[in-house]
């Protein structure tokens, strides 16, 4: 069912996002030079697909966990997501000859902590029925 299908996929984004830091983490301690020839794709995903995740998010996921009583979680979340969104622009405008590794390393440190924080106290709160009536209400919506 198409519910089922975005519900998974939307649990495969963060799983996605999580390999990827892990794997630019180890990238950028192992090798300055591979980290750096990797920058371009980080910029794209971080601005492409992650951007638009963290603004779904944002206006069909966050309202609905509020409305639960988990404002405190939210905005834990909305914080974390800022810190993405500031470590994208510090990596973007590290200049030439600069700590490209170590602003992969940072920015793929966000994430993963963002990513284990959404899957430990954000996702979980909702069972499966809850999460595809998420989606219908997301469907319905436009969002």
């Amino acid at each position: 069912m198409e519910l089922d299908r975005m519900v998974s996929e939307l649990f495969e984004e963060e799983e996605r996002a999580r390999e990827m830091a892990r794997k630019l983490m180890a990238m950028a301690q192992r090798s300055a030079d591979e980290a750096s020839a990797e920058r371009g794709s980080l910029l794209a995903f971080l601005r492409g697909p992650m951007e638009r995740h963290m603004r779904w998010e944002e206006t069909a996921i966050f309202p609905h966990f509020q409305a639960r009583g988990l404002a405190e979680e939210v905005q834990v979340a909305l914080k974390q997501h800022a810190g993405v969104r500031e470590a994208t622009e510090a990596l973007a405008n590290v200049a030439q000859g600069g700590d490209v590794a170590g602003s992969i390393v940072n920015v793929a440190r966000l994430l993963l902590h963002h990513t284990n924080f959404e899957g430990d106290y954000i996702y979980p709160e909702l069972t499966r029925d809850e999460w595809r009536e998420l989606m219908k209400e997301t469907v319905r919506q436009g969002i």
